[in-house]
């Protein structure tokens, strides 16, 4: 990324983050001038209750299935509008036992283009450009997941292998990466603005500033794809969309959320 770009954007989210207030009502009612942008959804107040006063046609959910092949997150709902993506992530304590580092991935179809990305491996639509990788949990000697609960300061990786591709194929192939580049990724865990949440109520609750991932091919304005697992010991322990497995479709694999945008 050049650094002129990054600026850029970063003055994006300062305007952004000026102009949201986090108390009034998403369609301006709350008292602001008339075509302010205001926050729906608060990731700081302790609670869930925002989620009940978007509208029911932008808001997406997933709920683990009877007969999936892995129960790690029992539910996951989506909001989009035209600045944030927003996320209520419920995992299943009786599969997130160890606490010590528990990866969440979140998988962005950001261009809604089959044209574009892959990573066939959890879902059957590889079209995910991007992936945010970061620790929820990170306290191995804490007895509830609520003890263990930290801010998700994901890392931004793309997809490097080919389109409709398979594998992990989220950093460049022709490098041996380690910490001093970042692992591979193209902003490193804890250096993406505008990306922050809040766990309450056995849910973490998370907003993520689309601005800034960085997508090599833009993000639609329309609509996106959305996947997400949640992993123990860097193996995947739930995997959300998700079917009952079954002899032709063991994993239970489907595709991933879509998501439209509420501009």
């Amino acid at each position: 990324m050049k650094a002129n770009w990054k600026i850029a954007l970063m003055c994006v989210a300062a305007i952004a983050f000026v102009a949201c207030n986090n108390k009034k009502d998403p369609k301006g009612g709350g008292g602001g001038e008339e075509g302010e942008y205001v926050k729906p959804i608060s990731v700081s107040d302790n609670s869930l209750a925002d989620w009940d006063k978007l509208p029911a046609e932008f808001v997406v959910e997933s709920v683990c299935p009877q007969g999936a092949a892995k129960l790690g997150l029992k539910s996951v709902k989506a909001y989009a509008d035209k600045y944030y993506i927003f996320l209520q992530v419920e995992p299943n304590p009786e599969d997130i036992v160890d606490l010590e580092w528990v990866p969440f991935h979140v998988y962005i179809n950001t261009d809604n283009s089959d044209a574009t990305g892959g990573y066939g491996d959890e879902f059957t639509d590889p079209n995910a450009d991007v992936l945010l990788e970061g620790a929820v949990f990170g306290n191995a000697e804490a007895s509830s997941l609520a003890e263990a609960a930290i801010a998700w300061a994901p890392g931004v990786f793309k997809w490097w292998g080919e389109v409709g591709g398979s594998g992990w194929q989220w950093t460049d192939p022709s490098v041996e990466h380690s910490a001093d580049d970042k692992w591979g990724a193209i902003i490193g865990e804890g250096e993406l603005q505008g990306t922050t949440s809040q766990f309450v109520n056995g849910k973490f609750e998370i907003e993520i500033m689309r601005e800034l991932v960085p997508a090599e091919k833009g993000w639609s304005e329309e609509q996106i794809g959305l996947g997400f697992d949640i992993q123990q010991n860097w193996t995947s322990v739930g995997i959300l969309p998700a079917v009952k497995a079954t002899d032709d479709n063991p994993n239970g694999l489907t595709a991933k959320l879509i998501v439209k945008i509420n501009k």
